[in-house]
């Protein structure tokens, strides 16, 4: 007489069988959720204060990097415009139109410098004589501060420049010397010959990695 279903399945083989089947199915069932897990974590949105003004060393040093916290973050830092320092550059478009900034090195209370853009005009001629109305007198240096660009093969090519440069504008700033920060600050007040930079806070967009969904699906 064959043995039932039932008591085959009592057998001590395959109820171990069993138990090997359901402690795989709850390894794979922990690994996907852990996928599933990673895929949300690393899609989380950017969801730094960046418009609330926090003091530039506090989230910089000169000489370092730019870190991902200072980033598109709008800073403060009590500093000089230097004069000599004011240089236009080019090809910076605004609102569909393409116009020049007014650049200029700003030194901090500590010596060290920074890149600032100070505004933008519709032509170089304009950004180049906006330098007259610039405040050169010692106050608090407000904006967004940003990487800085890498420069194009046109400034090598015709000695001028379009990219906001760091590198490239300390080669131009007189008698510069010391420590300098890695990004620059686009102001948010410029002066009344030119108009305010666009700046625009960083994008907070929130996307799924689909590796780790795909492998989540496979687990």
């Amino acid at each position: 007489m064959q043995p039932g279903f039932l008591e085959v399945a009592r057998r001590p083989r395959w109820i171990g069988a069993l138990l090997f089947a359901l402690a795989v199915a709850a390894i794979f069932a922990a690994l996907g959720q852990w996928q599933i897990g990673r895929a949300v974590e690393q899609g989380q949105a950017d969801e730094r204060d960046t418009e609330t003004p926090v003091a530039l060393e506090s989230v910089a040093e000169p000489q370092e990097p730019l870190l991902s916290v200072a980033g598109g973050r709008i800073v403060e830092v009590a500093a000089t415009i230097d004069p000599d320092s004011l240089l236009v550059i080019g090809g910076r478009e605004q609102d569909g139109t393409s116009g020049a900034w007014l650049t200029a090195r700003a030194i901090t209370e500590a010596g060290d410098s920074l890149a600032v853009a100070v505004g933008w005009a519709p032509t170089r001629a304009e950004a180049e004589a906006a330098a007259a109305d610039v405040d050169l007198a010692p106050g608090i240096v407000i904006g967004r501060y940003l990487p800085s660009e890498s420069p194009t093969i046109t400034d090598f090519e015709q000695d001028t420049t379009e990219a906001m440069s760091v590198g490239d504008l300390i080669n131009r700033w007189p008698g510069f010397d010391g420590d300098v920060y890695a990004g620059y600050v686009v102001l948010d007040d410029a002066p009344a010959s030119l108009e305010p930079i666009v700046s625009l806070p960083p994008q907070q967009q929130t996307q799924l990695n689909w590796l780790n969904v795909f492998y989540a699906i496979e687990w």
